[in-house]
């Protein structure tokens, strides 16, 4: 995730007031379209769909799942989406506010079994609402961060959640920093965007729920909403049919890294396909309803789709930013719509949605950009396609 700010300006999305938009594309033309963009970007494989009056309208898979065996993605190929994970996570506590579980404005703490204080500021509270919108003074340290992907040996993180949040935030613990995990600034008074801020989340799932944050989300998350796809850890995963992250090499073919995880995973980590995850977008464009239920209340919709601490960062709701592309230059001629993207060794994802259309797209990628310019003319190009036959 370190490359994470490069996704930001590569992955960003073309939305739907552009003047120099083409004309709706049929659906056969949208399929060549990016079948042929996908190949001059030298991408191995992605996923694209997008959905339509608040469902899934149309699907696609393109390229191979590894680049050595040469087998092809299907639709029921899982991806790893990296931080496009984190508005799954963050729809877990907003349910569990919707249940009436948690205060979004009460301390941590209340929530959690060991305290969690900027040692810079010991009296303030940290809220979940900060959490999930990037302002809780909470810093990643990237020194500790990086050397615990199992990107070299492969497989699940063997580090326990409970476990990596209390020896990263508490001061004898074995990843503990007092100068790199935290900001010098007050909680709630600075945006920085911070991976272990859903890491607690995560855990304060895990602790209010009573169960492990992986069972809580198969069992109470996933389950009802129909999402069959979905997995936090491979382990978990009945079959091997998941896309292999690939990472760019000079004048050459793609390395092909093995499957991997990180112990901070409630912050990325999810594989899933685009199906379920237009799933999960069902929420957000249905007011809440999703595979027949009501799964978060129409207000709470409405609030997580709502800059948080306007005079902090104007373009951060929860979770999902109204500024993924960080460029006031394009957004002097888009709407701005809440997305997210996600970036990891091997993976590329983007997610857009307008829940006034009722319409969005997203494109999963098992292979990271290696230049910058065409692969942002490639999903830029491809976004624009997608949302536009949506509507």
């Amino acid at each position: 995730m370190t490359f994470k700010n490069l996704l930001f300006l590569a992955l960003a999305i073309l939305t739907f007031q552009c003047t120099n938009l083409t004309p709706k594309p049929g659906d056969a033309e949208l399929d060549e379209f990016l079948a042929d963009k996908r190949i001059k970007a030298e991408n191995v494989g992605l996923q694209a769909a997008y959905l339509k009056n608040g469902k899934l309208a149309w699907k696609r898979s393109y390229g191979v799942k590894n680049i050595e065996t040469k087998e092809p993605v299907d639709d029921k190929t899982l991806f790893m989406i990296a931080s496009s994970s984190k508005p799954v996570t963050a729809t877990a506590i907003m349910r569990m506010a919707y249940l009436g579980l948690i205060n979004l404005d009460s301390d941590i703490n209340t929530y959690l079994p060991f305290e969690i204080r900027n040692p810079n500021f010991p009296d303030r509270q940290i809220t979940a609402r900060m959490l999930l919108s990037h302002t809780s003074s909470l810093n990643d340290d990237w020194d500790t961060l990086d050397p615990l992907y199992t990107t070299e040996e492969g497989g699940d993180s063997p580090i326990e959640l409970e476990y990596f949040v209390r020896n990263y935030f508490l001061n004898d613990g074995e990843f503990y920093k007092k100068q790199t995990n935290f900001h010098a600034k007050a909680p709630g008074t600075h945006w920085d965007y911070c991976n272990m801020g859903y890491v607690i989340l995560g855990l304060m799932v895990q602790e209010i729920s009573g169960k492990p944050f992986e069972k809580y989300m198969a069992e109470d998350f996933f389950g009802p909403l129909g999402m069959k796809d979905s997995y936090w850890f491979l382990r978990d995963i009945p079959h091997d049919n998941i896309a292999r992250p690939h990472e760019p090499v000079k004048k050459g073919t793609p390395k092909v890294l093995p499957h991997y995880g990180y112990p901070d995973f409630p912050d990325g980590q999810l594989r899933t396909t685009v199906s379920d995850y237009a799933r999960f977008l069902e929420i957000f464009l249905n007011d809440g309803m999703a595979n027949g239920q009501q799964f978060l209340k129409p207000e709470t919709v409405k609030e997580f789709l709502t800059v948080q601490y306007p005079a902090i960062h104007r373009h951060q709701a929860i979770a999902w930013n109204y500024d993924e592309m960080e460029n006031f230059i394009y957004y002097r001629f888009m709407p701005r719509l809440p997305s997210h993207t996600g970036g990891d060794p091997g993976v590329a994802t983007i997610v857009s949605f307008d829940p006034d259309t009722k319409t969005g797209a997203l494109i999963f990628s098992n292979s990271r950009p290696d230049n910058l310019l065409d692969t942002k003319h490639m999903y830029l190009d491809m976004m624009k396609r997608l949302l536009r036959a949506a509507l």
